[in-house]
């Protein structure tokens, strides 16, 4: 093809379709990124290695963070190097992720709740300056009821699997 005898405009218009063909090409596997950037946090959804690869590039750890949830068993070796300051985790499903993150933010909202009705009951009795501003709006019941129901819930996922674990240990057995 040549493009010497192209207008400007036609190679502008030309240069948009490729980009929008590489851009909108999808490769099959799902890509969920988690993206960190200054204290927002927000998700992506790459439809290829291509364009993971254009958003890692594009947060870098200076700038933010991306973690990666794939179902992708050829991320471990990509044929296209880019790195990644963030995880990079393989999930079955999107369900199993969905609910993996459930899971997580459960856990850790009775985890928290629980330390702070704890220090509540441990220092509500001393003077002011030495206990917490506030007191916490949930009871020590409403906590154990909390952690009664979470823990007879029945959770049915595959936890995330580090991908890059496997990169460190290859680097330390040499």
């Amino acid at each position: 093809m040549n493009l010497d005898k192209l207008s400007m405009d036609e190679l502008i218009s030309l240069r948009n379709e490729i980009e929008g063909r590489i851009y909108n090409y999808t490769d099959g596997y799902l890509y969920i990124c988690s993206v960190r950037q200054f204290g927002s946090v927000w998700e992506e959804r790459p439809s290829s290695l291509y364009s993971l690869k254009e958003l890692c590039d594009s947060y870098y750890g200076d700038n933010g963070i991306v973690d990666i949830y794939t179902n992708n068993p050829n991320l471990e070796f990509p044929e296209m190097e880019f790195y990644n300051y963030g995880e990079i985790n393989f999930i079955k499903s999107e369900y199993d992720y969905r609910e993996w993150v459930k899971y997580t933010k459960e856990k850790n909202f009775i985890k928290d709740v629980t330390e702070r009705v704890n220090e509540w009951e441990e220092c509500k009795d001393k003077p002011l300056r030495y206990r917490p501003m506030f007191a916490p709006i949930w009871t020590k019941e409403q906590v154990e009821e909390f952690t009664k129901e979470f823990e007879s819930k029945t959770w049915d996922f595959m936890e995330p699997r580090s991908m890059k674990k496997k990169y460190f240990e290859d680097e330390n057995e040499e």
